[in-house]
């Protein structure tokens, strides 16, 4: 993979994002992601099938060992009449839709709306079990987005959703050409709650819940203990000690997971409503500029 950033569409309309270095040239589609889907009907026909495909070494080394998924989750996910749900659902949108095409056209319209391309990067569309939704790994020796489709739920807007979530993500990381995940609190609360808003934005009417990519609890939590948040976080917001504590699905913590997810959707949407912007002037923004009020 070539790292030369986003490229800047000049046919593509929307003012300059904030903090962002473009590169003006043409629009060029040969730049839109790599769409690798994993997946055929013939996968899902029977159980045996779904377990000769997560018994691959290709999910093996997309899914089951960056997300720590037990062998035993393959075993309760087949048991779970939900997930059965959603294989069933899964297979009826590929029977009617090429996965690939889709996400390639949706993910042109997020480049003609905000101006900012994709590189060259893979998208990995699998089978999951159920335990996650769309995130990026290493994966021989590059970086890669994973989308878990049983996630889409046989929705487009869903995967409109998603994906807004995921090329916000990948579009970030290339302006400030750092890690946007581990370097520290605030930058990891900014990139998240950008995704979150930007998946608003294009999918409006969805409940927060569903924006955050977070259960019940986790959302209900947040809303009673803003607080307490903001007390436990505080001055930490530029070093990586609470990453672990608010954004992974195994924190050893007493409250529930995922929470950082919520935590600083308000801030970003109330930074947006604040400066009159939309998700796409402050896709390369200093996460400090929008945090200060949460700092001060």
């Amino acid at each position: 993979m070539t790292d030369t950033g986003p490229v800047f569409c000049t046919d593509c309309t929307g003012k300059a994002g904030t903090g962002t270095q473009k590169h003006k040239t043409s629009f060029r589609k040969e730049k839109c992601m790599i769409i690798v889907n994993t997946l055929n009907q013939g996968n899902l026909d029977t159980h045996a099938a779904i377990r000769k495909y997560w018994n691959s070494e290709l999910l093996e080394e997309l899914y089951f060992s960056p997300k720590k998924v037990p062998e035993e989750q393959k075993g309760r996910a087949l048991a779970d009449a939900g997930m059965r749900q959603q294989i069933q659902h899964l297979g009826m949108f590929l029977a009617g839709t090429d996965a690939a095409s889709a996400c390639r056209e949706i993910l042109h319209a997020f480049e003609q709306d905000t101006g900012f391309c994709t590189g060259d990067e893979k998208l990995y569309l699998i089978l999951g079990c159920g335990t996650t939704t769309i995130y990026s790994i290493q994966y021989q020796g590059e970086p890669v987005s994973v989308l878990c489709l049983e996630s889409v739920r046989g929705n487009k807007d869903r995967l409109r959703m998603l994906l807004a979530h995921e090329y916000t993500h990948l579009i970030r990381a290339a302006l400030l050409r750092k890690d946007i995940f581990e370097s520290c609190l605030g930058e990891r609360l900014v990139t998240e709650e950008i995704a979150e808003n930007y998946s608003a934005e294009t999918v409006p009417g969805m409940q927060d819940r569903d924006y955050c990519i977070v259960e019940d609890a986790a959302a209900a939590w947040v809303l009673a203990h803003r607080e307490d948040l903001r007390d436990m976080t505080k001055g930490h917001l530029e070093d990586a000690s609470w990453i672990q504590n608010l954004f992974s699905m195994s924190a050893e913590i007493d409250f529930p997971v995922r929470t950082g997810y919520v935590y600083g959707y308000d801030a970003v949407r109330d930074y947006l409503l604040r400066k009159r912007l939309r998700v796409k002037d402050i896709l390369g923004a200093d996460w400090k500029e929008i945090l200060k009020e949460e700092e001060a």
